[in-house]
């Protein structure tokens, strides 16, 4: 039982560490042993527990994702509110989730090898926001809607957007809430107008 909590312990060092370090540094500055100081273990340890820097920043990121995954399955899940107004929720809660780990999603983004963004797990969020999206267009390839809008919630992208673009964070926000709409109504023109609407 010590054991078990010691290595509870050691994750969650671990994991605090690589989060910080990635955010201060970026992560082409940080490597397991920068980790493995900071947590205060050994670099063996990290080794072995996350393989290699790309199983630790998927780590980082998982852990990140927990209550934003939680409340993405209560959207799928729930019929108390319209399946239009649930794909716009989900869309403007995983935005706040990038932003709010901007650093760690764009390093998993960087070292993944299968290209994973926004979210640690991205075959889940595609397949729930495609759920989603087939409910208000059943017509439609909701496939290929839902990796569009998740393309626009990528963090590179709207890293670029927000640092080196300069846009407020609250009007790319805004933006991609509009793309969510202009996508469930077919009406792309109108995308740029809807971006003016007050926030979720």
């Amino acid at each position: 039982m010590a054991e078990r909590r010691d290595a509870a312990r050691n994750r969650a060092a671990i994991l605090a560490a690589a989060s910080r370090l990635i955010g201060e540094r970026g992560l082409d500055a940080v490597n397991m042993e920068d980790v493995a100081v900071a947590a205060g273990v050994g670099k063996g340890t990290v080794f072995r527990r996350f393989g290699d820097r790309e199983g630790l920043v998927q780590a980082v990121v998982a852990e990140s994702a927990e209550a934003w995954k939680a409340e993405s399955e209560v959207l799928v899940t729930s019929t108390d509110r319209p399946p239009d107004e649930r794909v716009i929720t989900f869309v403007a809660t995983l935005f706040d989730h990038v932003m709010a780990n901007l650093a760690v999603v764009r390093a998993l983004e960087q070292v993944s090898a299968r290209g994973s963004g926004c979210d640690a797990d991205l075959d889940l969020a595609h397949a729930r926001l495609s759920t989603l999206i087939a409910q208000v267009r059943p017509y439609e390839d909701a496939d290929f809607l839902a990796h569009a809008l998740l393309a626009n919630l990528r963090g590179e992208h709207l890293h670029h957007l927000v640092h080196r673009v300069g846009l407020p964070v609250g009007q790319v926000r805004l933006g991609v809430i509009a793309l969510a709409r202009a996508v469930l109504t077919g009406d792309l023109v109108g995308a740029g107008r809807d971006a003016t609407m007050p926030p979720l």
